[in-house]
């Protein structure tokens, strides 16, 4: 397998590309580490969802998600949802943004890689540096190796998640494993899918008006509806694997539930993206506000000076693969 890293540039601002014989894959370091690229250059499907009419640019740090150009796979952490920091110490009650904070802060390149991307950033509101690697595992195979170290003084909980918004085409079948029988929806009321916490079955189920859905279909954004939800948190999975309806061709994320124990799924139909997206989150808090996962007991702790570490693959498929 032969390897190429380059420099780039992807809508004027400076980028990294690491590429082989059958994927593309593009980064901006500076925006946040954000990934905006996953080409398959066997069928030449783009997988992440491009700009919208807005922008290309970095954001200032503390905005909204929706702020943004709602483009590519960005790094949730230490947080999603805009909460204050639930944590003992000196730094109980900081506030928190949108989406945590590493996603609209500049990443550093690390080292003189040729065949991997190696970047990290230190954290502002809390003392942490967390970092990211991605390189190629097989040719149609990308392996994230992910790093967190606590710089301070007392122990920081944490929730972290990735955030691709993956491009659906003519539409997505997610494909989640047998075990899943249940997902409970974590958006407030007026999103049309009851109270939080109320439970659904998977993948087919009554909607809050009793008309019957299949939850693991994504369809255009003209809907303009979107839905979130969590798999139990005493379910855990590895793997979720998205099927474009247009092409067959698939895509499959595999961790471990040993170090990321919790899913979710945000699936936009045109809400607030241009697009319509799925975003599958591997996770290590039980939903998407740190504080919630505080009180929930749901949720990881990094101790001061221990480095911890988790893997994610990400494989791409033509036609007929493996099943989920």
């Amino acid at each position: 397998m032969e390897v190429s890293l380059h420099n780039t540039a992807w809508h004027q601002e400076e980028a990294l590309a690491l590429e082989n014989e059958a994927l593309r894959s593009v980064v901006v370091p500076k925006m946040g580490g954000k990934l905006v690229s996953l080409f398959d250059k066997r069928n030449q499907i783009e997988w992440l969802v491009g700009p919208d009419q807005r922008s290309f640019r970095p954001v200032p740090y503390g905005a909204s998600f929706v702020d943004q150009d709602m483009s590519g796979w960005d790094e949730m952490f230490p947080t999603i949802v805009a909460c204050s920091y639930p944590g003992p110490g000196e730094n109980q009650g900081v506030e928190l943004p949108d989406h945590g904070e590493v996603w609209t802060l500049p990443w550093s390149v690390e080292g003189n890689p040729t065949d991997h991307i190696s970047l990290a950033v230190e954290g502002q509101a809390l003392p942490y540096r967390l970092s990211r690697r991605m390189g190629f595992s097989a040719t149609d195979t990308i392996e994230f190796y992910y790093q967190l170290i606590n710089t301070g003084r007392v122990p920081i909980p944490y929730i972290w998640a990735s955030h691709p918004q993956f491009s659906c085409g003519q539409g997505v079948e997610i494909e989640l494993p047998p075990q899943v029988r249940q997902v409970c929806n974590t958006l407030p009321e007026e999103w049309g899918w009851s109270k939080p916490e109320t439970v659904y079955d998977w993948p087919d189920a009554l909607d809050p008006s009793g008309e019957r859905v299949r939850l693991d279909q994504v369809g255009p954004a003209d809907l303009k509806q979107a839905r979130k939800f969590f798999i139990p948190p005493t379910v855990q999975i590895d793997r979720v694997r998205l099927i474009r309806k247009d092409s067959r061709d698939w895509l499959r994320m595999i961790w471990s539930p040993e170090d990321v124990p919790y899913f979710g799924i945000w699936i936009d139909e045109g809400a607030l993206s241009h697009a319509s997206v799925v975003t599958p989150e591997p996770m290590t808090g039980y939903y998407d506000s740190l504080e919630t996962a505080w009180k929930k007991n749901r949720v990881s702790i990094a101790e001061p000076g221990n480095v911890y570490s988790w893997r994610m693959t990400v494989q791409l498929g033509v036609e007929e693969g493996p099943q989920i």
